[in-house]
């Protein structure tokens, strides 16, 4: 394993993809006074004052996350069917976000549009290829040597996520709907600390030596 231009620039990517949206979507929100982050959707801020901003960040976390599938897979699966495997479902993953600035939810109190009814069928694509993203992951890194101490933390926060999709339709005209914007929140908060921990670890293994080799080789 040695780390390329491409896989450098890819880890600094996904390291970097988590932190730009949250703080972009953090303006998007400061410039809203009347949005309620615990109780309204994350999809709403692209209705916002605002919304071209939370537009641009679905758009830039997509990129970032494209570029880390090629970064990540650079530096993780024992063969080459496992980098592919990895790069495969994280270039999903950018693809539905990239699609969440495509197709923009519907404002508060009118008729869902056919955009609106794309941007709700992506959701659910995205509910459930992600904690089947982090599954196959956490198989891919139990057969790396170097990767395998982060199989379980990978494996815990894809159960995570699937206990957080069992809770969706309570959030849909159910007892949990007053909560509907934490619990988005917290869903996407799983994969975003695992991005930038995951790319923190390939750094530190992809990391040149004084030799030449990447430490931990």
């Amino acid at each position: 394993m040695r780390r390329t231009p491409v896989a450098t620039a890819g880890i600094l990517a996904g390291i970097a993809g988590p932190i730009v949206s949250w703080g972009l979507s953090a303006v998007v929100i400061a410039g809203w006074p009347g949005y309620d982050a615990i109780s309204q959707s994350i999809s709403l801020l692209a209705v916002a004052p605002l919304g071209w901003l939370q537009t641009v960040t679905f758009a830039a976390s997509g990129l970032l996350g494209a570029a880390w599938a090629f970064g990540l897979s650079g530096v993780l699966g024992a063969t080459s069917r496992d980098r592919a495997i990895v790069r495969g479902l994280l270039l999903l993953q950018a693809a539905v976000t990239i699609a969440f600035a495509i197709f923009p939810t519907d404002p508060d109190g009118v008729p869902m549009s056919a955009i609106g009814q794309i941007h709700v069928a992506n959701f659910y694509l995205y509910s459930v290829t992600m904690p089947l993203t982090l599954l196959a992951l956490g198989l891919v890194m139990r057969r790396d040597l170097l990767w395998r101490g982060s199989a379980r933390p990978t494996l815990f926060a894809a159960g995570l996520i699937v206990v957080a999709t069992t809770l969706v339709p309570a959030t849909i005209e159910g007892p949990l709907t007053p909560w509907l914007g934490l619990l988005e929140r917290l869903y996407v908060a799983i994969p975003s600390v695992w991005q930038v921990g995951a790319g923190l670890v390939a750094w530190r293994l992809a990391r040149p030596t004084a030799a030449g080799r990447p430490a931990g080789s």
